[in-house]
Order: structure tokens, then sequence, then C-alpha cells
């Protein structure tokens, strides 16, 4: 996931030590189904592609908290492929108690809006392509591995060296998605 800080307006007043000392908070938005490229409403600040974190500074938050212990900022537009959009604007951030700085915002697509076919063959490729990552990951961590050994056995006073087996990685992946509603269930495999 892509973090931007976030800066809703010039500090004018730092009064309390809260202000000066305070952490980021994080917000996380997720689009349903996923894959939506989100930007903020406004502004036209792009932050890309569902998931995302987008950071607002403390001293800033604090600037526009109201009494209920909650902050206002500028609401988030989802488009999908298909053209469908979103909006939610403003947004309010609260949060259950004072060191939970993490907030996070689903922007669900209208099913009646055209396209979901569209949308839902988009979720399947960014699942695939995600498996694909992963696989290579791990083909990577395993070849590192195996280097390390090697390197390891290479340094040790020993009569024979041992040998490695490395993981036999399946780099074929598929899936299957089912579509329930509005969520979209797949398995890769």
């Amino acid at each position: 996931m892509r973090s931007f800080v976030r800066n809703i307006l010039p500090i004018t007043i730092i009064g309390t030590a809260t202000l000066i000392s305070g952490c980021a908070a994080q917000l996380t938005i997720t689009s349903q189904p996923e894959g939506a490229y989100i930007t903020e409403v406004g502004t036209g600040n792009v932050f890309g592609i569902a998931p995302v974190v987008v950071e607002y500074k403390d001293a800033l938050r604090m600037q526009h908290k109201n009494g209920d212990g909650c902050f206002i900022a500028k609401g988030f537009e989802a488009r999908w492929v298909s053209g469908a959009t979103t909006t939610i604007d403003p947004i309010k951030l609260c949060y259950q108690n004072s060191s939970n700085n993490n907030y996070a915002l689903s922007i669900n697509r209208n099913a009646s809006d055209p396209g979901l076919e569209k949308d839902m063959q988009f979720v399947v490729q960014i699942q695939t392509l995600r498996a694909q990552q992963e696989a290579a990951n791990a083909a990577s961590n395993a070849a590192t591995a195996a280097a390390l050994l090697t390197l390891w056995a290479a340094s040790q006073p020993t009569v024979s060296q041992p040998t490695t087996n490395q993981p036999k990685i399946n780099k074929n992946v598929n899936c299957t998605t089912s579509l329930n509603g509005n969520i979209a269930n797949t398995n890769c495999y």
C-alpha cells in the first residue's frame, strides 16, 4: 500500500502538548469490489488503486477536532474501471481511545451502476497478479535462503558438504471467482 502525508490546513495555533508531540493518523481506504482508483475530493490528489493508506499529521488533525473527539476531513472518490464512481465527502474520523490513530474507510460500489462484470473481471486480474507476486517472492526467498545456507556450509570445516534441497515452487497460478451479491470470492491454487 502506498502512504501519503496530507496537510489539511496550515497550522495557525499550537496550544497543547498533544499538537506538538502527536503521531500521524493513518486512514486505510479499501473499496468493494477492490481495485477502485482513489482521489481526494476537491483537490484531485491521487492516492492510487485501493487499498491505500493516507496519513494525516496529528497537529493538523487535532486542529479540526470537534467536541465529540472526531475530526472532519476532505472526502474521497472511488472510480472503478467500468467508470462507476462513489463519493464520500466529507468524512468524519472518530477514534475509540486516544492511543489508536488508525482509521478505516470502505467505499462501496453501487451494484446497480452499469459495468459490474467488468469491475469483477478486474478484481480477478488484481488477485491473479497478487498471487503471482507472492509466488515470485517465495521463490526469491527460497533462493536467498539456499544461497545463505551454501555460504554458511562453505564456511564450516566439515569433511563433506551438505546438499541443499530447494523447495519446488509452482509458478502456475489458477484462480476461480464466484460473485455473491457485491462480494467476489476468489480462490487461487
